[in-house]
């Protein structure tokens, strides 16, 4: 039996490496565009700021191929035919299947702007070609402080970032004026990357506040200080209509709050799922998703889909795609047995739980928050002293469903077992303690009795 696998991402890689341990005499096939290795997309941000090296966010060592017997190739793959189990490769060669997965994650959302494919100095950070292109954008080949940097492999990158590197080589450029436009985790990411280079960006966000998606507004508020703290210039509500350019370099950015001068734009307006090559060959939504049933399985024979570009079923029924780590993992563990002919094999979708730190500010989050559950309430608790924190707790029907956390580390595991076992307000506070997850250094939380009567 031959598997294929388009996408050596996390959730290609879990399928992979599950199946050889089901199957050890299968050939596999796995086909990837942009990276020789696995790497880890969520640690990008690091590599740019001088933080890690490659080799550093690749979590698998690079012979696992070889060892596991993989088949490795590196290419685009444009098509699909599944009556006839062939897919095509950019060169026009085709590569034949008896099952196949289809793992090939996201792609940046383009932005509406007129001016946006036509300018150098504008892109985004989500591949490892937008990360080679940052990298020059922002260090330049005349940082003498930059640390030596493995080149990225170009064969087959898309022209407009062979023409933005390119642009970037020859000039020796190095940005003083960087915008990063998206509210998200990108968009802080991207930031970061800026501060890290000794440059005061400028941030549009063009919502009310920082992040709604997962933030409230008193949230959102806070970061956005702590942006400001940093240096960088926070401009919420502001709508970007189209980029300003002179001799074919981005140099500004027309909003409806004014113009923003600019020599780079890293657009973070979120990320797509990267399906256009399928066409009508499996059942896709109306956002690009590849549809899927509890199984994983799409509307093509021997088809499976997983990770970023799969729509599975969310808690209030609606399907879409979650673009998570640990989310693509798991679709690519019940891919993966699948593939292996454990039919009964399903993805289960668990209770959400997520962290990051958005600039010096601890983030976790687990189950319902800003999903608008019936009934629901909040309760919150901020505090200023030592410490500065946020403690969200969302309840309804006399039980916790969601928790969102700021400025101290929290376990998310505990977190969700609590809403798993449908524990109530009260009873949550007067545990709280259990999940803490701070240094010996940090004060405990102490919430204040009138509160934790209130609940």
């Amino acid at each position: 039996m031959h598997v294929v696998i388009v996408g050596n991402g996390v959730a290609g890689t879990e399928a992979a490496t599950l199946l050889r341990s089901r199957d050890r005499d299968c050939r596999i096939t796995v086909v990837s565009e942009e990276s020789d290795h696995f790497f880890s997309r969520t640690a990008l941000m690091y590599v740019v700021s001088g933080q890690m090296s490659y080799r550093d966010i690749e979590p698998l060592e690079r012979d696992v191929c070889a060892r596991l017997g993989f088949e490795r190739v590196r290419a685009r793959v444009t098509g699909l035919d599944p009556e006839r189990k062939l897919l095509t490769l950019a060169s026009g060669e085709p590569l034949a299947y008896d099952r196949l997965l289809i793992a090939c994650g996201s792609e940046p959302r383009r932005p509406p702007w007129p001016s946006y494919a036509s300018l150098r100095g504008v892109g985004h950070l989500v591949t490892m070609q937008d990360l080679e292109w940052l990298e020059e954008e922002v260090h330049g080949r005349t940082a003498v402080d930059a640390p030596p940097r493995p080149r990225v492999h170009e064969t087959d990158l898309p022209s407009p970032y062979k023409r933005r590197k390119a642009a970037a080589a020859s000039s020796g450029k190095r940005s003083t004026r960087p915008v990063i436009v998206g509210g998200g985790l990108i968009g802080i990411e991207s930031v970061e990357v800026m501060l890290a280079a000794g440059l005061r960006p400028t941030f549009v966000v063009r919502e009310e506040w920082f992040w709604p998606i997962a933030l409230d507004a008193a949230e959102g508020t806070w970061i956005a200080e702590e942006l400001r703290h940093h240096g960088v210039d926070v401009k919420l509500g502001a709508n970007v209509r189209d980029l300003v350019g002179k001799d074919g370099l981005v140099s500004g950015v027309d909003t409806d709050q004014g113009p923003i001068e600019a020599d780079l734009v890293v657009v973070a307006i979120g990320v797509v799922p990267n399906t256009g090559w399928l066409g009508d060959a499996v059942r896709r939504d109306a956002a690009g998703g590849i549809l899927v049933d509890e199984h994983l399985r799409t509307s093509a024979p021997d088809v499976w889909a997983a990770g970023d570009c799969a729509s599975v079923r969310w808690f209030d029924g609606r399907v879409r795609p979650e673009q998570l780590w640990y989310t693509s993992r798991d679709q690519g563990r019940v891919a993966g047995r699948q593939l292996a002919g454990e039919t009964d094999a399903a993805y289960v979708r668990g209770t959400w739980y997520n962290s990051a730190k958005l600039m010096d500010i601890e983030y976790t989050t687990a189950g319902l928050v800003n999903m608008k559950v019936p009934g629901e309430q909040s309760w919150y608790y901020e505090e200023k002293g030592t410490v500065r924190s946020t403690t969200r707790i969302v309840h309804t029907e006399g039980r916790v469903v969601g928790f969102n956390f700021l400025g101290r580390r929290w376990d998310h595991s505990v977190c969700t077992r609590w809403i798993q076992e449908r524990r109530s307000l009260p009873w949550v506070l007067d545990h709280l303690d259990e999940a803490a997850f701070d240094t010996e250094f940090v004060p405990p939380l102490r919430i204040p009795a009138d509160l934790r009567r209130q609940a």
